[in-house]
């Protein structure tokens, strides 16, 4: 019998971290290395076992769920050489992060995890397999309680991937995340450069919610996450606000640019 090819239709690329993942028109997520420089799998940036410089599939699976046919809608990739993290949303909005953890970038943890503030998820600073980012969800339904709803009325919706979270980004060692609401940004991670936009500059940090990213006023389109960098976009691309070390970042945020364009999430036509 001939296996068809599988048609993607989405795909992100780590330039740093050296890996890809991809995501089929019926929502199978595949990874590989193509980076044999920067990108080994040692640290589970794939999701998954086996020949890392091969395009491989992923199986997602949820703690609560004994369901093995969780579709993927959206990817997103970045890390440094050798330390990369990767994240998953579903076609029914919930985050799945893996990769390296040792700043905590994956979000798994809570605020509550112990006098420093933080914890890992099972004292692991990797995840080798995705794991659903539930505590990243709370905090988003905390900040805004009407977020998702709308969507929520709907759960027979064959795509429901943005019910709460817009858009995400993954930085060198931490993780920017915009909601749905077009307001909240949350963060997580290495928080040293001041690339979380939090009050003060944590060594590490649970997910959060960064004023100096969010906006109560006008809506945010995108969020970027470079190295030591985070900022978000309005409509029309342009930066509105940025945290960190984000000087010769030139070609990074065109990239960025590119990608949130191609999403739909700002204009497609913007001259610069």
């Amino acid at each position: 019998f001939l296996t068809m090819a599988p048609i993607f239709t989405q795909t992100s690329q780590s330039t740093e971290a050296g890996h890809t993942i991809k995501v089929t028109n019926d929502g199978i997520p595949y990874s590989y290395c193509h980076s044999t420089k920067s990108c080994s799998n040692e640290l589970g940036e794939l999701g998954r076992t086996n020949n890392p410089y091969k395009l491989l599939p992923i199986t997602l699976v949820s703690d609560r769920s004994s369901s093995t046919n969780i579709q993927a809608s959206l990817a997103y990739t970045g890390g440094f050489p050798s330390s990369g993290h990767s994240a998953l949303i579903d076609n029914q909005g919930y985050l799945y992060l893996c990769g390296c953890d040792r700043w905590q970038q994956l979000g798994l943890g809570s605020a509550n995890g112990g006098s420093s503030g933080y914890t890992w998820k099972g004292g692991r600073l990797w995840q080798t397999t995705f794991q659903r980012a539930d505590y990243v969800i709370e905090l988003l339904q905390q900040l805004d309680p009407n977020l998702g709803t709308k969507q929520q009325q709907n759960e027979t919706r064959k795509d429901n991937s943005r019910r709460w979270i817009r858009d995400v980004a993954l930085g060198g060692d931490h993780t920017v995340i915009l909601s749905s609401n077009k307001k909240d940004v949350i963060t997580c991670g290495k928080g040293g450069e001041g690339q979380l936009g939090l009050t003060s500059k944590p060594w590490v940090s649970s997910p959060s919610k960064s004023k100096a990213l969010s906006s109560s006023k006008s809506d945010i389109a995108a969020v970027c996450a470079f190295r030591h960098c985070s900022m978000t976009l309005g409509d029309d691309g342009e930066i509105k606000n940025s945290v960190g070390k984000c000087s010769k970042m030139r070609k990074a945020l065109e990239l960025c640019r590119k990608r949130a364009a191609e999403s739909g999430l700002i204009g497609s036509n913007l001259q610069r």
